[in-house]
């Protein structure tokens, strides 16, 4: 079966390569619009927020949660730690749960896992909701539904046998390294998120362009890069699923995150599908409910990195992914190993 992976990739990876010798123009177009995507949506929205969750992680937060251990353990089948885990990833964005699951002791991070990947409340609300559908409320509603999805699921999975929360080790850091530490490791994930953005960028236009020939691409198109394909569609109920589902480009950062978790492939996808369902479904209900109107959420908004282009915001882009990288590759040793005494 890794044979046969193996070989599927490096066909795969051999005709993106001759791809882009056949159309380099689609490449260039593709990778400044992932650029361009990273540096005004996916470090504004992702970045703060993956800081904030890894200094509250860092500060061993998780004991103020200690009184609602009966009720974690009755509702989810998670002791409190577990559940603090769970908190932050809801708000975190994706991949920050996978993140946080592999650097813990929980002897349920592979069942966590299939529940603990969410986009942030900044992408969603804001991004997606504002930027895309001219509406806080709607993204609100997509937000909402896209977190109880992930509740459900956490409730259908959930164990009568609960294991005790590992003890938390005594904060040795003071305040400023704790920031500093929180800063680097946000900057090194939001910056392989990022690769990983302007990859699939690249690869969805070419799926995009054989899509002409061969129809059936298009939708393995949306599937590539979540973000990409949300400012893409215009259908709110698509755009709830993609949210749920969440796209190749986020599996792999979360893949490449998790390497100390055993991963059932299988599950994890099952349970991206029904996420994506749920989080439609959800939206749908929401929309009946609070008689949003249709008129409202179709806006046939495109991304195109030409609004961007030589205006402030594509400098100030490039300054935001120059000051990341920086702290990034300037703390990284210091921050590996206070996180190693960490964890």
């Amino acid at each position: 079966m890794k044979k046969l992976i193996s070989c599927m990739t490096l066909i795969f990876v051999s005709f993106f390569a001759f791809s882009i010798l056949l159309k380099p123009d689609i490449c260039i177009k593709a990778a400044l619009t992932g650029v361009m995507l990273c540096g005004n949506v996916i470090i504004p929205s992702i970045y703060p927020f993956t800081f904030c969750v890894l200094f509250i992680n860092n500060s061993n937060a998780a004991n103020i949660l200690k009184p609602l251990n009966p009720i974690t353990k009755f509702v989810f089948g998670l002791n409190y730690y577990e559940f603090s885990l769970f908190s932050l990833s809801l708000i975190g964005g994706y991949p920050l749960g996978a993140k946080l699951l592999n650097e813990s002791k929980s002897h349920n991070a592979n069942l966590m896992l299939n529940y603990c990947i969410n986009a942030g409340p900044a992408f969603i609300i804001l991004a997606v909701g504002k930027g895309i559908f001219k509406s806080e409320a709607v993204g609100l509603v997509l937000f909402l539904s896209h977190i109880l999805s992930s509740v459900i699921v956490a409730i259908f999975l959930r164990k009568k046998t609960v294991y005790e929360a590992p003890k938390q080790t005594k904060i040795t850091l003071n305040i400023v390294e704790n920031f500093v530490i929180s800063a680097s490791a946000a900057a090194d994930t939001v910056i392989k998120i990022c690769a990983l953005v302007i990859l699939f960028s690249c690869i969805g236009s070419y799926i995009e362009y054989f899509a002409h020939y061969f129809a059936p691409l298009k939708l393995l198109g949306l599937l590539c890069e979540v973000t990409n394909a949300v400012f893409k569609c215009n259908n709110i109920l698509i755009v709830s699923f993609l949210l749920g589902f969440s796209g190749f480009s986020i599996w792999a950062q979360i893949f490449s995150l998790a390497k100390n978790i055993k991963i059932n492939y299988i599950k994890f996808i099952f349970f991206r599908l029904l996420h994506g369902i749920l989080s439609s479904l959800l939206t749908l209900t929401a929309i009946k409910l609070l008689k949003i109107s249709v008129s409202t959420l179709s806006n046939n908004l495109t991304f195109s990195p030409k609004i961007f282009i030589s205006t402030p915001a594509a400098a100030l882009s490039l300054i935001i992914m120059g000051i990341v990288l920086t702290i990034s590759l300037s703390n990284k040793k210091y921050a590996g190993n206070l996180m190693e005494d960490i964890v």
